[in-house]
């Protein structure tokens, strides 16, 4: 991993990590009113941000592949592991929306009773 890192930039990965951390950070201050956005349009920006962020992650990868390799016949598999990492933070990021989604009912039905 961390050659790959090294040999392709951090830069796609980082991409495929902000909007997750937009959730857990803008999401978590929803819950606790700490902010006056609403968690379902957090949510949604979110969601919505994945996946321009997830395609340009693969074209700075496909990028810095071409720019670095000296030969023309270049292997792809590391194109498939970033997509496989897009893939897994979409899961991600689904899974917190929904654990946050559950606290913020949990927490309302608290304060109601």
């Amino acid at each position: 991993m961390i050659s790959i890192l090294a040999m392709y930039g951090i830069t796609p990965f980082i991409l495929l990590v902000i909007p997750f951390l937009v959730q857990i950070i803008w999401g978590t201050k929803s819950i606790l009113k700490t902010t006056d956005l609403k968690f379902s349009h957090i949510s949604i920006c979110t969601i919505i941000l994945q996946i321009p962020l997830s395609y340009l992650s693969v074209y700075i990868a496909s990028e810095n592949i071409n720019a670095n390799s000296e030969y023309q016949n270049r292997c792809g598999l590391v194109m498939l592991g970033i997509v496989a990492f897009n893939f897994l933070f979409v899961i991600l990021l689904l899974t917190a929306i929904l654990v946050q989604f559950l606290i913020k009912r949990y927490r309302q039905k608290k304060l109601q009773e």
